[in-house]
């Protein structure tokens, strides 16, 4: 008998791990358990070393199987997707789940958690069209005709393409070829969309002639694609987009704007004005603007299209729609984020922090320094430098301070793993074997957490 059959005599049974489990969990259907101790041992076959069972002796193993899926089935019912502090200084994190919401918008969206006229009009009783609970307030805060909502800017765009450029060539600038996280490529979404890519230009250099020189019969669009994730500086040309829309009235073509981060409020708000506004654009002509819902707008998930009425109607009446609809929550929860726009903007979590003074993050940082003066561990008040992050301003620095955390006990990995594995889980960055916290995106509720978080973490801390 080899040592691999051995081994595998060590495997306790399928009734006995699942007699054990139910003891530990007696509100799990015995069928569930079974799936999922049928899984666990599928992979404990495929990879026995993983688990240490040549190491150990059948019955050893056996009680420390058992323990681990107890543990792992524990962390089943409690739901992967945990509440989380970001310290990390960056403010969209896309890791992290982008923009906060605030509480009261959240409650708001509650109220629709039952039922809601999501599509019925309650006037006529008649069936009504859901894109009615933002069309409006899309219109009055953009200057646009008419506006549609889906459910991220990706599915936007290949809503506007579908809609507009189907079975036809788009041209779009080579210098405007995006990819952002998660392999999105915009020429894998034209093609996807059933558009013909129709490159014109080079990487820095694109003119108006190149597009004069790309129209044909066959051309259905012109797609402008804003790079709110990098900048090509240096020798670099770029028509103004006032004669590119010239050129497309002229030739009767519509012209498609993708500005994936988008924003509704001048951007010398955040330091700078590299970022276009969407009001702007549409002001200028553009027949179709698309934009995210959960980057600088500051709310939930989702895809926005504004634009003249046509084409917006157009895409609100195409049955890829169907399949990038937003459903009753995050509708409600975007239009309550919208109708802050309508007041004071400023008081949305997500505007909030990227428009905070950096001296009133050093006066917390130090507040919050004093509370910890008492743990294993050099703290300090530094300079630090947070980000926009979710590929919006790459290049705008943040002028932050974070605590600067150096455990006398424990290796700083160890901590920054201690936090992340805490309920809730904590999240900094490790700069020069040292924990940072930015405090950014940390609310003072969140402040206590953090505090009760290192005090207990590190009172036994021992050096590993």
């Amino acid at each position: 008998m080899n040592n691999s059959h051995k081994s595998l005599q060590k495997i306790p049974s399928v009734n006995w791990l699942i007699e054990n489990l139910k003891k530990k969990f007696p509100d799990t259907q015995a069928v569930y358990l079974q799936r999922f101790v049928a899984a666990a041992l599928q992979e404990l076959r495929e990879k026995p070393r993983k688990y240490g069972l040549p190491e150990r002796d059948k019955e050893t193993f056996r009680k420390y199987y058992l323990e681990r899926l107890k543990l792992e089935f524990a962390e089943l019912l409690s739901g992967s997707l945990q509440p989380v502090i970001n310290a990390s200084g960056v403010a969209l994190h896309t890791g992290l789940g982008r923009a906060p919401i605030n509480a009261e918008i959240l409650r708001a969206a509650a109220t629709v958690s039952r039922y809601a006229s999501l599509e019925i009009d309650l006037n006529s009783g008649r069936r009504g069209q859901r894109n009615r609970h933002v069309d409006k307030l899309l219109s009055i805060l953009t200057g646009a005709e008419d506006g549609v909502a889906v459910n991220n800017n990706a599915a936007a765009v290949l809503l506007m393409l579908n809609t507009v450029g189907r079975g036809k060539e788009v041209i779009l600038s080579r210098g405007e070829m995006v990819e952002i996280g998660g392999s999105f490529r915009l020429p894998e979404v034209m093609r996807l969309s059933g558009c013909k890519l129709r490159e014109i230009g080079t990487t820095n250099k694109t003119h108006l002639r190149d597009y004069a020189e790309a129209l044909n019969p066959k051309t259905g669009a012109i797609l402008i694609c804003h790079t709110s994730n990098y900048e090509i500086k240096g020798f670099t040309a770029r028509p103004n987009i006032k004669d590119i829309l010239a050129l497309a009235q002229r030739n009767a073509i519509p012209v498609l704007y993708d500005l994936g981060s988008g924003s509704l409020l001048d951007t010398r708000l955040f330091g700078s004005d590299s970022e276009p506004v969407v009001s702007k654009i549409i002001a200028a002509g553009v027949d179709l603007v698309s934009f995210s819902g959960d980057k600088l707008l500051g709310g939930p998930q989702a895809g926005i299209i504004v634009g003249k009425r046509k084409w917006v109607q157009k895409c609100a009446s195409n049955h890829l729609l169907r399949a990038l609809r937003l459903d009753k929550l995050i509708l409600k929860t975007l239009q309550e984020v919208l109708l802050f726009y309508l007041g004071n903007p400023l008081r949305l979590e997500t505007l909030q922090a990227l428009t905070v003074d950096a001296q009133v993050l050093k006066k917390r940082c130090r507040n919050l320094a004093k509370r910890l003066v008492t743990l294993p561990a050099q703290i300090s008040v530094v300079r630090a430098q947070g980000k926009v992050g979710s590929g919006a301003y790459p290049t705008l620095p943040l002028a932050s301070f974070a605590l600067r955390i150096v455990p006398e006990k424990m290796r700083v990995n160890r901590l920054a793993q201690k936090l992340r594995l805490w309920k809730p889980a904590v999240i900094g960055y490790v700069s020069d074997e040292a924990l940072m916290m930015d405090l950014r995106m940390v609310s003072s509720a969140e402040e206590e957490k953090i505090v009760t978080a290192l005090k207990e973490i590190m009172a036994n801390a021992t050096r590993t």
